[in-house]
């Protein structure tokens, strides 16, 4: 009998030891945890990667909210830096899409930006690079026009085809700041006149200031003022011929005569009023 005894003892003592291991087996931490997925920056052999739920950006762009910016990681997953991106609208649609621009940082670049020889501007909002006519605030604000291929700001003088609904016709973009220039400009050979409200080039007859001057209908030059009068006015001891409003003969007594009679009596135009 005391033999039972003692084994059913030691029983309830081995049972009691393996319920207690198995307690401490079930509360201990594991000694090597799983790793989490992977989220945000990663540095592998020098270059920065972003994963999501431990996937690889690769063909995307990422929004970080860390440093408020926009980055584009290629098919391979690297990020871009220094470059043009085309990106598309969504993988389902790769046909239409923006073009941005990422500096040597990765961010995406907004705003004006000079490089490639030239400047851009990209969209203070989305980052597209835009084209065409723009208005840029910088500067006291400005009209220019960026290259529908290129995208690179014009200068100096420049055809505007209409290919894009714009208005066609000669411009002339500023030689430095790329602004829209109106009124009076002188070209290589030639005066001519831009329309101070659409920037264009202007042809014959134009109305400007009260004065009426005359335009080549092909080059846009200047050729004369007024159309010429057959009634004109001389000074008694003058060797020109006037228009009645020209004012180097104001305070003088004129006679009336017509254009023909005064170039036949050897009175030549005046170079003021130009008759």
């Amino acid at each position: 009998m005391q033999n039972r005894h003692v084994l059913g003892s030691v029983k309830t003592r081995v049972m009691g030891c393996l319920m207690a291991l198995c307690m401490v087996a079930m509360t201990a931490v594991p000694a090597v945890a799983l790793a989490a997925p992977q989220n945000g920056w990663d540095v592998v052999g020098g270059e920065r990667y972003w994963f999501d739920d431990g996937v690889m950006a690769r063909d995307k762009q990422v929004y970080d909210p860390e440093s408020n910016a926009w980055y584009w990681f290629d098919a391979d997953g690297t990020m871009a830096r220094d470059k043009d991106v085309f990106v598309p609208v969504s993988n389902d649609d790769r046909t239409r899409g923006k073009w941005v621009r990422y500096d040597a940082e990765g961010h995406m670049v907004k705003g004006e930006d000079f490089r490639y020889g030239g400047w851009y501007y990209f969209d203070p909002v989305t980052g597209e690079m835009l084209k065409g006519f723009t208005y840029v605030p910088s500067n006291g604000g400005k009209w220019v026009f960026y290259d529908y291929a290129t995208g690179q700001m014009a200068h100096g003088e420049r055809y505007i085809d209409g290919s894009h609904g714009d208005e066609p016709g000669w411009m002339y973009f500023d030689d430095t700041t790329g602004a829209v220039q109106y009124g009076w400009k002188d070209l290589p050979g030639k005066r001519v006149y831009y329309d101070t409200t659409t920037g264009r080039m202007v042809y014959g007859w134009q109305n400007i200031g009260g004065t009426s001057y005359y335009f080549d209908p092909a080059t846009g030059a200047l050729q004369q003022s007024e159309p010429a009068v057959e009634t004109v006015y001389v000074t008694p001891s003058g060797s020109k011929f006037h228009r009645a409003s020209c004012p180097t003969t104001s305070g003088h007594s004129t006679r009336a005569l017509s254009r023909a009679d005064a170039v036949t009596a050897g009175y030549e135009a005046c170079k003021v009023c130009k008759p």
